[in-house]
């Protein structure tokens, strides 16, 4: 039975379409050049060149153990790491891992332990129905926690993510470079039934050579998190949002570009229409970010409460807006901005029966009444059992 199921959009906007999967397989080697940092361990416990070799070297690595890769090795099914703080790395540079064509792979990499890590990969998931990592802790078969996705070069799955992360505290996905052609979402980032507090998002480019077909997600996606560092990232093309948040709280969004967004560079709303009444995005700090080239606004606050916003550069989005706050929006701090901004905030976000007015200053102009806030849904995704929020 598949582990992927696309339910068409039920209400509004677009529908997106799904890739047949059925051709026969063969051994295609990865579709873009191969490259990726070049500093290889010297000392691997054990190096691997083909399938059968690496799938023996996961399932008997022993805590701590440096698998390391030699040249492009493709894969016909999924590869679980379940023994904690296991390495997956390179032998030389530009090794990796590639989903053979019509094989039914769905992730190349799971981690399934604590203290895993990929590292300095060439990955490649074009023919592959999820991602080229990913790490899950359901509380029953997958137990990730404090995993590491570091330094490694890519393609995203059609109609995927790039990396999937539901459950697990402390995730750490950084310096990787990632090309999503037509993915569903980014680096996608959800509680199971363990949580994903404390996450460390940080300098990874995400380009967009098509666009992205989740139509509540982005290049970034955090959905249920706390805690979160998402800081220096470089988030390109037509991703359907550059990022994405849904009940986000107490983190750090600082440093980052986003370029070319279909809809928004930083978008603040709950996982659907469902929850129009949810949970906010809460006591966040946007910083130093730059966004341009969004279709519909820079920043678009949707259910946030006690966010700030300083010192973005927000220029060269659509219409000149830089940042919308609709109705279910209250008590946030936009600072340092020159462009238009859409203040229509009025919302109770202490619970005191009185409405919470948002804060808006710098030179740019503010005006209300001018922005509907959208309610939106699209294809439901699911992945393992879990719905991809």
């Amino acid at each position: 039975m598949s582990r992927i199921a696309r339910l068409f959009p039920l209400l509004l906007v677009v529908a997106a379409g799904c890739q047949d999967r059925s051709t026969v397989p063969t051994a295609n080697g990865p579709s873009f050049a191969a490259a990726a940092p070049a500093a290889c361990p010297a000392t691997p416990t054990v190096t691997v060149s083909d399938e059968a070799g690496l799938r023996t070297a996961i399932a008997t690595a022993a805590p701590g153990a440096v698998i390391a890769i030699q040249g492009m090795i493709g894969l016909t099914q999924d590869d679980t790491i379940r023994t904690a703080g296991v390495t997956v790395t390179c032998a030389t540079p530009g090794s990796g891992l590639f989903a053979v064509a019509g094989s039914g792979v769905q992730d190349l990499l799971i981690a399934a332990a604590k203290r895993d890590v990929v590292d300095r990969l060439v990955l490649d998931a074009s023919q592959a129905g999820d991602s080229p990592l990913a790490g899950f802790n359901d509380g029953t078969t997958f137990f990730a926690e404090s995993i590491r996705f570091t330094n490694n070069t890519g393609t995203c799955a059609p109609g995927g993510e790039c990396v999937f992360i539901a459950g697990g505290l402390g995730a750490v996905v950084t310096d990787n470079h990632f090309e999503a052609p037509g993915s569903f979402s980014g680096i996608q980032l959800q509680v199971d039934v363990a949580r994903v507090d404390g996450a460390r998002i940080e300098r990874n480019t995400l380009v967009a050579t098509a666009p992205s077909i989740g139509l509540r997600q982005g290049g970034i996606r955090p959905a249920d998190a706390a805690g979160v560092v998402i800081a220096d990232n470089t988030v390109i093309g037509p991703w359907r949002n550059g990022l994405s948040a849904a009940r986000l709280a107490h983190s750090s969004v600082q440093g980052n570009q986003f370029r070319g967004a279909v809809r928004n560079g930083i978008r603040l709303s709950d996982a659907g229409a469902v929850f129009l009444a949810g949970i906010p995005a809460s006591d966040n700090v946007f910083s130093n970010n730059r966004i341009t080239g969004s279709g519909e606004a820079g920043i678009f606050a949707r259910l946030a409460c006690r966010n700030e916003f300083i010192g973005n550069n927000l220029q060269g989005n659509a219409g000149d807006v830089g940042a919308i706050f609709p109705d279910s929006s209250g008590a946030n701090t936009l600072a340092g901005n020159g462009t238009i901004v859409v203040d229509d905030g009025a919302f109770d976000c202490d619970g005191d029966g009185l409405n919470d007015p948002n804060v808006i200053t710098g030179a740019g102009a503010v005006r209300h009444g001018l922005h509907v806030g959208e309610t939106v849904s699209g294809a439901v995704r699911t992945v393992r059992g879990i719905t991809v929020q």
